[in-house]
């Protein structure tokens, strides 16, 4: 095991300094905190989402816009009231309540315009100051359940 050797002091022999260490309780606990850090590393990759900033510390350079590309879906996000709309047409809104806002309303909306084009993966949720967090987190993974991978989240008047 661990120790040191002793020099004899002149009376007598050495005196031995090893001392037995149990290494049971020091595997055990490194065994735990290894079981602990595998399952959370999983964790990470579930719960990761990309959302990009609209602005990505960019200059936006123009692009020509093409007229088969699908429009995106717009989600504002205020305190009274959630709007649902494709960009440029007709707004839909879900006005709050009691307990919140009416998500299975919204999803069936999300679903709707999803629907209408397959290839409509762009979502952009513009959201006012004071907006509850949970609420943003229910409409992203709403969208990402309706398959929108290109989320863009901005505060409201950018």
């Amino acid at each position: 095991m661990g120790g040191a050797a002793v020099e004899p002091t002149g009376k007598g022999g050495k005196k031995s300094l090893d001392a037995n260490i149990n290494l049971v309780p020091y595997i055990d606990m490194l065994m735990t905190i290894m079981t602990f850090l595998m399952m959370t590393a999983v964790w990470t990759q579930i719960a990761m989402l990309e959302v990009q900033n609209a602005s990505g510390g960019a200059e936006a350079q123009p692009e020509e816009p093409d007229p088969n590309k699908p429009k995106p879906i717009l989600v504002l996000a205020g305190k009274e009231q959630v709007i649902v709309q494709e960009e440029g047409a007709e707004q839909r809104p879900f006005p709050s309540t009691a307990d919140g806002f009416d998500f299975n309303a919204i999803n069936l909306e999300l679903k709707r315009l999803k629907d209408a084009r397959k290839d409509r993966n762009e979502l952009k949720i513009q959201a006012e100051d004071g907006v509850k967090y949970e609420y943003l987190t229910k409409i992203i993974d709403l969208s990402t359940g309706n398959d929108m991978k290109q989320i863009t989240l901005t505060p409201m008047g950018q």
